[in-house]
């Protein structure tokens, strides 16, 4: 029983360390794309990955013409 506890407890802690990471790099990516530093991804700026580029729109949900960071993010878990 107590064996299982510890696995179980281990399997969580690494699945969030992987989550971190994965925000980290995603957000890595995004200030990348990010040239002018507004703190946003314009669709030009986008055109630098070509299947964001080709689905901005669609992930674009508030419609202002640009990618916030939790916009691109649902782009970037896909």
């Amino acid at each position: 029983m107590k064996n299982k506890v510890v696995l179980i407890l281990s399997v969580l802690m690494l699945l969030a360390f992987a989550n971190d990471a994965s925000a980290s790099s995603i957000e890595k990516r995004f200030k990348e794309l990010d040239r002018n530093r507004d703190g946003a991804i314009s669709k030009s700026e986008a055109a630098q990955e070509p299947a964001l580029w080709s689905r901005f729109s669609s992930y674009d949900q508030d419609k202002d013409g640009k990618l916030s960071l939790r916009e691109f993010s649902n782009y970037a878990r896909q």
